[in-house]
């Protein structure tokens, strides 16, 4: 796991967030009509339990690097078989404050967790309490999960 310091980089990502997937964090419905998705109505917080269960999911879709972007704060490179504990958080000295991974689970910012080839991404909502999923393999997989992982598909 690494954090995106190549500015460049991060807003290269945000970019294509905000053209490919309509993102506007004012829109009710943000995604672009002609993308394929499926919306969940998440239950309580989650807990280490159901980010395994995501963990395990993105371990058998990915075999390379995925991005993790939390709107407005540091965002990742990571690989989803390196195991980053749940609520994982670090001090970075050279920048002077607390660096947080974000959770699968959307606890107040948009969170998009998106497959380095962009097949597949898992979206969180924070106001609207939703996962939104994009990409067969993923909404295959969440889908199986939904039960376990407290999702009511919409």
């Amino acid at each position: 796991m690494q954090v995106i310091t190549d500015e460049k980089l991060y807003n290269d990502l945000w970019d294509r967030i905000y053209r490919e997937y309509s993102f506007s964090p004012q829109n009710e419905k943000w995604l672009c009509p002609d993308i394929a998705y499926d919306v969940y109505r998440l239950g309580p917080v989650w807990d280490e339990k159901q980010a395994e269960i995501i963990d395990q999911i993105f371990c058998r879709l990915v075999s390379g690097h995925m991005y993790a972007l939390d709107w407005h704060h540091d965002c990742f490179i990571f690989d989803p078989h390196e195991n980053i504990p749940f609520g994982y958080q670090y001090y970075d000295d050279s920048r002077d404050c607390t660096v947080y991974f974000p959770t699968y689970y959307p606890d107040g910012d948009f969170y998009f967790f998106i497959a380095a080839d962009w097949s597949f991404g898992m979206f969180g909502h924070p106001w609207r309490n939703e996962l939104i999923v994009t990409g067969i393999p993923l909404r295959r997989e969440i889908e199986k999960a939904a039960k376990e992982l407290d999702l009511e598909k919409q």
